[in-house]
């Protein structure tokens, strides 16, 4: 009864760690020498090689601004797959592509880094127990000395890698080109790509929003 007590347990700890955010943002600038203006349009650019999670980042800040009244233009659907094929752009050129979409603002998403960390996961909670004696009744039977000795023999514990992705999220003013926000962001171990833009998207749009910088 006390094991599948124990079980339930576990379940719901690790159901609960499971809903909490993996995304915070770690350190955050504003220009503030300039007034605070709302941003009704925004270029969303993330540079990011990996296509997937430039779709996935790009989509989900767009889908979540939509409902907050802010029009956005992705980046992915503005350049060719193959404009960057021959090398880094002239800048007069991206800047003119960038204001023909007539968005007030452009935010750019960098991957800056990635860091691995090796860390120890330990086992049962009751370590091994060893009671040959009769004070054990499951010691009488194969299926019950299983059972027991089960969860313990196979949960030593183990080495998980934890990944951190360190972003940096900058927004600018597309018509005089000057840094307005920047914010630094760390997520752990995303376990998908769309997963990790939802829990990314939500860390940044509430810092947007607590600048005055979005509805």
């Amino acid at each position: 009864m006390q094991k599948s007590h124990l079980i339930v347990t576990l379940f719901l700890l690790l159901t609960l760690g499971s809903c909490r955010t993996a995304t915070e943002v770690t350190a955050s600038w504003r220009d503030t020498d300039r007034p605070t203006q709302q941003y009704n349009s925004i270029f969303l650019a993330a540079i990011v090689d990996d296509l997937s999670l430039r779709q996935n980042l790009e989509g989900e800040f767009a889908n979540r601004l939509a409902g907050r009244n802010v029009n956005t233009t992705k980046s992915i659907d503005t350049f060719k797959p193959t404009f960057f094929d021959e090398g880094q752009p002239e800048r007069e050129q991206l800047v003119e592509i960038i204001r023909e979409t007539e968005c007030e603002s452009i935010l750019t998403i960098t991957l800056i880094d990635v860091d691995e960390e090796e860390r120890f996961v330990p086992g049962g909670a009751g370590g091994r127990m060893y009671h040959p004696g009769g004070t054990f009744r499951h010691y009488g039977s194969f299926p019950g000395y299983f059972d027991h000795w089960y969860g313990t023999a196979w949960n030593q514990g183990y080495y998980q890698t934890d990944r951190n992705y360190f972003i940096e999220t900058n927004l600018y003013d597309a018509a005089s080109l000057e840094l307005v926000w920047s914010a630094q962001s760390k997520t752990l171990n995303p376990s998908t790509d769309a997963r990790f833009a939802r829990e990314y998207v939500d860390a940044i749009k509430a810092q947007l929003r607590e600048e005055g910088l979005v509805q």
